[in-house]
């Protein structure tokens, strides 16, 4: 078994720095068990004990992480940008310009070359937002997502140095950072957004911070329907488990 390591660093647009390392293992699609670290996190390559996936096609919704072939773990450290005591002071700075609640009405997978950039973009029809006149169905790029090997070809061959076969090709990856889970279509979110420059649009915003309503069997008092609960880890660990959307709308 050979073993290629190559480590680079990037800063994000939501104000995270994630640090990238892959190793190989003898799988199909030679992908690493085990994790690298750099001085700004660590990214780890896991392959999955299955039989390969049908291909998904560029700009296609992202499919069930459980289903991807490949898991990608990318662990961020946060910044300064996270520091407010909460997450109602963090709505309030100056690049936050909104905050939506909505039902993820589809999920596309974006990836941006030539850093080999995963990131997932969510149609939100919105239901309540704190900026009056804004459009009421969004798009909300955020980091992460699942997508076809064949997406991200370049920076696994330049790791491996080979090209890599059609079998392997078609396979899947899932990125995922600091163990948040995807949105999926049908979620209700909350979510406190910046613009996103990159597209000249109205309604085209950046996940700066996600939380989701988990499905609640039978009746659901008027309180519980405005409350969200982070997906995963929360950008800062001091920040409330439980956040009542009204009170990040004044």
């Amino acid at each position: 078994m050979t073993e290629m390591a190559s480590t680079t660093s990037t800063e994000r647009s939501d104000s995270r720095r994630v640090g990238l390392a892959f190793l190989s293992a003898g799988l199909l699609l030679p992908l690493a068990l085990s994790a690298c670290s750099s001085g700004a996190g660590a990214h780890t390559v896991k392959d999955s004990a299955r039989a390969p996936q049908s291909a998904l096609s560029q700009g296609t919704a992202t499919g069930s992480s459980d289903a991807a072939d490949h898991k990608v773990l990318l662990d961020g450290a946060l910044n300064r940008t996270y520091a407010a005591p909460d997450l109602a002071a963090f709505a309030e700075q100056s690049g936050a310009v909104n905050v939506i609640s909505g039902t993820v009405t589809a999920t596309r997978p974006l990836v941006t070359e030539p850093a080999t950039t995963v990131e997932t973009i969510l149609t939100v029809s919105v239901e309540e937002q704190r900026e009056a006149g804004a459009p009421t169905t969004v798009e909300v790029r955020e980091q992460g997502g699942i997508v076809t090997v064949a997406q991200v070809r370049t920076d696994f061959e330049d790791k491996l140095k080979r090209k890599l076969t059609a079998k392997e090709l078609a396979e899947t990856v899932d990125y995922q950072f600091n163990g948040v889970e995807h949105a999926r279509v049908g979620d209700r979110v909350l979510v406190v957004v910046g613009d996103d420059t990159s597209v000249q649009k109205e309604g085209a915003y950046v996940s700066l911070a996600r939380l989701v309503q988990k499905d609640v069997a039978g009746p659901t008092s008027r309180s519980a329907a405005t409350k969200f609960t982070w997906p995963g880890e929360a950008p800062n660990p001091a920040w409330e488990k439980s956040v009542d959307a009204n009170s990040l709308m004044e």
